[in-house]
């Protein structure tokens, strides 16, 4: 284990903003749960929530590997995949099985024990995902297949790159990209051609890539334009309201636009003395260490708790309170008490397959 830890500050505070993100914004779209209230059709801040989340993973493994790399000129894949799994399989599996009890016990066992279940087993969830099927209350585990995915190779070419791993990231972000453009020009956006690129956003993750490789080599140019106080405004600004839609961009470009956004509120709060918004703090650090725990268990306390309130005849705007407030507050306790009682003794044992170890580390 390395003698020291690497801290990266205001990461969690990033991590508990993209999970309130994802978890506000599936209360509000149609088809997620009914609780008897106004629904919408589209609300990008769910999705735009998922990329920060690449985003941030895309900069921290990279950050690690190259400290890894720069500490013992290699790289333990083994490790590296043994950390993996302990942080992301056992809450993973853990839910599965609690959706099938729950299920099982509404008599809507159906609904997960399908053919589809295969995908979902294999962190391959974002295929179902991409041809618009899949089981309703696993449905965002397509995310967190993606990012399985990912590192199946990113490890290995960050081995095999070292010097050229800069140039070799941004030509596989301008490929993934450029073919993402190409197949919406040819095949349109909702071809399923379109949608493989458009969801299984490795190119997002890129975009973390490479700011993590230039932080290592300290470009100073880089630092200063991500930094700046500007630049984060602008940043923290395109995400809120291009996630609610006030502001639009075209949907082929808005993921990329959110990527480089994710950076720059990344840099922001790392590089302390141009910071606009402090989220290095207990309460944004608490949720931020059980990021993952809320994502994964949401949807289910959303479709338990619309069961109740569909049927609560009270007055429309204070429902609205009671349904956002308990749905958050009962996430946030139940994910605690995973995180406390089920995931903590594998993190533990993560621990002890750290190279370099991270205080950051709870979701890498």
């Amino acid at each position: 284990m390395n003698e020291t830890k690497i801290y990266l500050p205001g990461l969690n505070g990033l991590r508990a903003f993209a999970a309130l993100s994802v978890v506000i914004a599936h209360l509000s779209l149609k088809g997620i749960a009914d609780f008897g209230l106004p629904v919408v059709d589209d609300i990008p801040m769910a999705g735009f929530g998922v990329t920060l989340f690449f985003v941030i993973s895309g900069f921290l493994i990279t950050y690690l590997l190259l400290k890894e790399l720069n500490k013992q000129s290699n790289i333990d894949i083994k490790k590296f995949y043994a950390r993996r799994i302990l942080r992301i399989w056992p809450i993973y599996y853990l839910f599965i099985i609690i959706c099938l009890c729950v299920l099982i016990l509404l008599g809507k066992q159906h609904e997960i024990l399908s053919n589809e279940m295969w995908y979902y087993l294999f962190f391959t969830a974002n295929i179902p995902f991409i041809l618009q099927q899949g089981i309703f209350i696993l449905l965002h585990y397509w995310s967190i297949g993606v990012e399985e995915q990912f590192y199946l190779f990113w490890p290995w070419i960050v081995l095999k790159s070292r010097n050229k791993l800069l140039k070799i990231t941004v030509v596989i972000f301008l490929l993934l990209f450029v073919t993402k453009l190409l197949f919406w020009w040819y095949f349109g956006s909702s071809s399923y051609e379109y949608r493989f690129i458009s969801v299984t956003r490795f190119h997002c993750m890129m975009v973390g890539a490479i700011g993590a490789i230039l932080y290592f080599k300290n470009q100073i140019g880089f630092k200063n334009l991500f930094s700046n106080k500007t630049t984060q405004i602008v940043s923290w600004l395109l995400f809120i309201l291009m996630g609610f839609n006030i502001i639009y961009i075209p949907a082929v470009i808005a993921h990329e636009v959110i990527s480089v956004a994710s950076l720059s509120m990344i840099m922001g709060q790392i590089i302390l003395h141009n910071r606009i918004f402090n989220l290095e703090n207990r309460l944004f650090d608490f949720i931020g260490k059980i990021s993952y725990s809320i994502y994964i268990i949401h949807p289910l306390i959303i479709f338990l708790l619309s069961g109740f309130f569909k049927e609560l005849n009270i007055e429309k705007n204070l429902k609205f309170v009671l349904v956002y407030s308990s749905v958050i507050v009962v996430t946030i306790f139940i994910a605690w008490l995973s995180y406390t009682f089920f995931e903590k003794p594998f993190l533990k044992l993560k621990v002890k397959f750290a190279v370099v170890e991270s205080s950051n580390s709870m979701l890498s």
